[in-house]
C-alpha cells in the first residue's frame, strides 16, 4: 500500500476513530433487524453505511509500524466512548439495556462487517475489541462471521434447544423447535421483557453450546439437558404456562451459564 502523506494520514485517524464510534453509538434498536428475513438486508444496509470507517481502519492500520498498538488504541476509544455513554443514562435498568443492545451491535453487525472485508485487520481488531469489551464490561460477546450469523442467529431461544435436539437425532423443523420458535416470536417477543430477555439469551447461548459440544460427554451432558429442564418446557407449554416456562429456561441457562462460562 502506498504510503500516506500526513495530511492524509491524519484525516484518515480521525475517520477511522469517529467511525468505529458511529458503528456502535449511532445504530440503535437491534432487535427489529433479530429476525430472519430482515437480517441479510439490515446487515449489508450496515456494511455500506460503515465502509468507509472499515477502509479507514485497514489503511491505517496497514500503515502503522506498530499496528498491533495501534488496534488497542482503537479498541480503547470504543471502549470508553460506550462507557461514557453508559455512564450518562441516569436509571439502570435503562443503562443494562443499552449495554444489551451495545452487546448484541457488536455480535450481530459489527464483527461480522468487519470480518466480511477480508482485510489484513480484521481478525487483530475484532480480537482485541472481543477481548477488551468483555473484560471492561465483564460480558461474554464473541465474534461470528456473517454466514455463520445469517444462518444461525434468527433461532434465538432455541439454540441450546437446537443442540440438544440436534444430538438425539431430531430434524429442524422437529415438533419440540417448532413449539419453541412459536413460543418465543408469540409470546416472548411481544413484550419489551421478553425482548430483553431474548436478547441476553444470544449474547451467552453460542458460547455455552460451543464449550459443551467441545467435551467428550458432550451427548451425555445435552441429555441431562433435556431430562432436567426442556421437556418440563415443552409440556408447560402445552398447559398454556408461558410464563413458567420462561422462568423454568431462564434458570436452565443461568445454571449453565455457571457450569460452562465461570
Amino acid at each position: 500500500m502506498e504510503k500516506m502523506d500526513i495530511v492524509t494520514y491524519g484525516e484518515t485517524w480521525n475517520l477511522a476513530m469517529q467511525g468505529i464510534e458511529d458503528m456502535l453509538i449511532r445504530e440503535d434498536n437491534p432487535m427489529t433487524s433479530f429476525k430472519k428475513r430482515v437480517y441479510p438486508e439490515a446487515f449489508q444496509a450496515y456494511l455500506r453505511r460503515h465502509m468507509q470507517t472499515l477502509n479507514a481502519i485497514e489503511a491505517i492500520y496497514c500503515q502503522e509500524e506498530n499496528p498491533e498498538q495501534w488496534a488497542e488504541k482503537l479498541a480503547d476509544h470504543l471502549i470508553e466512548t460506550a462507557q461514557a455513554e453508559l455512564d450518562a443514562i441516569p436509571k439502570k435498568g435503562k443503562r443494562n439495556e443499552k449495554q444489551i443492545d451495545y452487546n448484541m451491535i457488536l455480535a450481530v453487525f459489527m464483527f461480522p462487517a468487519f470480518l466480511e472485508t477480508r482485510g489484513v485487520s480484521a481478525e487483530p481488531v475484532t480480537d482485541l475489541i472481543v477481548k477488551k469489551w468483555n473484560k471492561a464490561f465483564r460480558t461474554s460477546v464473541g465474534k461470528a462471521n456473517y454466514e455463520k450469523i445469517e444462518s444461525g442467529f434468527h433461532k434465538k431461544l432455541c439454540y441450546i434447544t437446537t443442540a440438544v435436539c440436534e444430538s438425539q437425532g431430531k430434524p429442524d423443523d422437529c415438533y419440540e423447535l417448532e413449539l419453541l420458535r412459536s413460543y418465543r416470536d408469540g409470546y416472548l417477543l411481544s413484550t419489551e421483557d421478553g425482548q430483553a430477555m431474548v436478547k441476553e439469551y444470544y449474547n451467552i447461548a453460542p458460547t455455552i453450546v460451543n464449550r459443551i459440544s467441545r467435551r467428550d460427554d458432550a451427548e451425555t451432558v445435552y441429555g441431562e439437558i433435556w431430562d432436567c429442564w426442556l421437556s418440563d418446557c415443552i409440556k408447560l407449554i402445552e398447559a398454556g404456562e408461558k410464563e413458567a416456562c420462561r422462568e423454568k429456561y431462564m434458570d436452565m441457562v443461568y445454571e449453565l451459564k455457571e457450569r460452562y462460562m465461570a
